[in-house]
């Protein structure tokens, strides 16, 4: 069985189109690959625009500026803060700026959206976040995963009222990719720890927001982590995580016969109960699936399970290790334009998928939200404090200040 309908919005139940949006006028800041996705992919959605974008240098503004028929283009980040028409920055710079950066978007009264790492610490993304309620400015990690019609509905059929995976016990989530094969050892800023470099930052942010979404945002009560770290650069190469999440609820186990499930079996029940099993790093290809197991079955975003297209549900049936029905979905990206094409089309998998996060905001911000719920600033610091965890762990120094 396959279904194709994309569910509503979580911000706006009354939008069918995930795609529909309010107007709203973006600036680019920061010109490199991720920022050229996500200027590709906003052409998909008519009533937004880019109005200006500015790097480092002016000659790479310029030439972002004519590859993406972008009418201002600034060399340096403050002059184009200072223009009056941009409402809202896309900031898609090197990570270890995510904080000053933020900053200066939000004392220029913008709107800003900032490519994950949301922050390189947690002290960092709690000033953020605060200097925006400050504001009352949008503030947002642009955490685009959770905005794919597929995740969405992975959201609705295991939190929602249905609960068609039952009780959910575990979560599986990789994110691991050869980084050999388009980064030069070591001068990429993905191996430079004053940058921001390392797993954790780069890709950790994705299967920890996996496994926060399926229970339910709550901080997980224990986090175990093993990992390599580069001793010459400093920064993790990959890790494992194991992440423990206590009850929500403390009922005790059926006793005697004529348990609820009909079977005169004894079980123990432990709702909100679960733990989450999650890999990332450098230096290999892994899948890259989430899979979600409840007590009533399982459910697989496929790959890739950052930016996924498709959902695949298979229930339990009765009996150790048995199957029953099996339900896919599929949710296809929007097609590319000519336009999109003929600028030189993505750098990254799927990166058509930033329309769904672009839209969403648009919308948030029309109706005076300061945050999404797809994705909220309480899970943003979530992530944050596991991700610092972690570093810890693995003996990965902080982020130096700028």
């Amino acid at each position: 069985m396959t279904s194709s309908v994309p569910p509503p919005p979580l911000d706006d139940p009354t939008v069918s189109d995930p795609l529909e949006c309010p107007p709203l006028k973006w600036g680019i800041l920061g010109c490199g690959r991720v920022s050229n996705d996500f200027c590709q992919a906003l052409k998909h959605l008519p009533t937004q625009s880019v109005v200006a974008c500015s790097a480092r240098s002016s000659d790479s503004a310029e030439a972002f500026a004519q590859k993406h028929v972008i009418g201002k283009h600034y060399g340096s980040y403050d002059e184009m803060l200072q223009d009056p028409e941009v409402e809202i920055v896309y900031v898609g710079n090197v990570h270890s700026f995510r904080r000053s950066t933020g900053e200066k978007c939000l004392l220029a009264g913008k709107h800003v959206v900032l490519e994950k790492p949301f922050a390189c610490s947690v002290e960092d993304g709690k000033y953020l976040i605060s200097l925006a309620k400050e504001k009352n400015l949008f503030i947002m990690e642009g955490m685009w995963s959770r905005f794919f019609p597929a995740v969405q509905k992975a959201r609705d059929l295991a939190l929602g009222s249905e609960k068609m995976l039952g009780e959910i016990a575990t979560v599986f989530s990789d994110f691991n990719f050869n980084a050999a094969d388009s980064e030069d050892y070591p001068s990429s800023f993905v191996y430079q720890r004053k940058l921001g470099g390392g797993a954790n930052l780069l890709l950790g942010p994705y299967p920890i927001a996996a496994a926060s979404l399926f229970f339910d945002g709550r901080m997980p009560e224990g986090i175990k982590a093993m990992g390599q770290v580069d001793k010459e650069m400093g920064v993790e190469l990959q890790a494992a995580v194991i992440l423990s999440f206590s009850p929500t609820d403390t009922v005790k186990p059926t006793m005697g016969t004529g348990g609820e499930d009909g079977t005169g079996n004894v079980y123990p029940k432990l709702p909100g109960s679960g733990v989450a099993t999650l890999s990332y790093g450098f230096l290999c290809e892994t899948p890259e699936e989430t899979i979600v197991v409840g007590s009533k079955g399982r459910m697989k975003i496929e790959s890739p399970g950052h930016c996924p297209t498709n959902l695949t549900v298979e229930l339990k049936a009765e009996g150790r290790g048995q199957l029953g029905k099996k339900i896919t979905f599929e949710y296809p990206l929007p097609k590319d334009t000519k336009e999109i094409v003929d600028s030189g089309g993505y750098f990254y998998p799927n990166s058509a998928g930033f329309c769904y996060e672009a839209a969403a905001v648009a919308r948030c911000i029309a109706s005076g939200k300061r945050e999404t719920p797809q994705f909220t600033l309480e899970e943003t610091m979530l992530n944050l404090r596991v991700i610092e965890e972690i570093r810890n762990q693995l003996g990965v120094k902080a982020v130096d200040k700028e």
